[in-house]
């Protein structure tokens, strides 16, 4: 499998992140009783964090700074968590976590926005 990461811009990771909260969203939407009665449900919230934490920790430094109403470092620190002590994730905590992808969506989403600015030819 070829490494293709180090070529992949902040747009394409902030898609990424915004296709996982998509998911995480219609997580969202079963509600909290459904989603602590099926594994699944759990599961497939903490592997969409983890793409949420993974990809956010790549986004560069300039886009992080320019940013920092995004809580880079808080999805970051969870996708490591989740990978690396997952025995010790418990269902209130993923639930929160998915609980804050309608804010994350929001700031996301206006960095879009922003970023495209930014490369649009000057009239």
């Amino acid at each position: 499998m070829t490494d293709r990461g180090d070529r992949r811009g902040d747009g394409l990771r902030i898609a990424d992140i915004l296709a996982a909260v998509d998911r995480l969203e219609r997580t969202l939407a079963i509600g909290h009783e459904r989603f602590l009665s099926e594994p699944d449900a759990f599961d497939a919230a903490v592997r969409r964090l983890e793409i949420v934490g993974e990809a956010a920790g790549k986004v560069s430094e300039t886009t992080r700074g320019r940013h920092p109403e995004v809580p880079w470092q808080k999805m970051r620190g969870f996708a490591s968590f989740a990978k690396h002590e997952y025995w010790k994730l418990r269902p209130d905590e993923v639930w929160r976590a998915v609980e804050a992808m309608p804010a994350i969506r929001r700031s996301l989403s206006a960095i879009r926005v922003d970023e495209r600015r930014r490369h649009l030819p000057r009239e």
